[in-house]
């Protein structure tokens, strides 16, 4: 299986999220209020998926790129 490398980001128009891959193209469209978490979520999809195949691979080596990730997820500053 394979997916839109990374990296993914979102854009926020009122109430609706719009989520793209690096070439623009729309990934997912999330109407409503309070979906900011969930777009991080998918918008940092491609990068948790290759930081956990890392981790489960390299183990030590990659946990920087899974803490980026889980922040880019989260919101958080990394």
């Amino acid at each position: 299986m394979t997916h839109i490398p990374a990296p993914w980001h979102f854009d926020r128009n009122r109430d609706e999220i719009t989520i793209y891959a690096d070439n623009d193209w729309p990934i997912a469209h999330l109407i409503g209020f309070g979906h900011a978490g969930t777009a991080r979520l998918i918008a940092a999809a491609p990068e948790l998926l290759d930081a956990l195949k890392h981790c489960v691979i390299e183990r030590s080596e990659w946990l920087d790129e899974a803490r980026a990730a889980i922040a880019k997820a989260t919101g958080d500053q990394p």
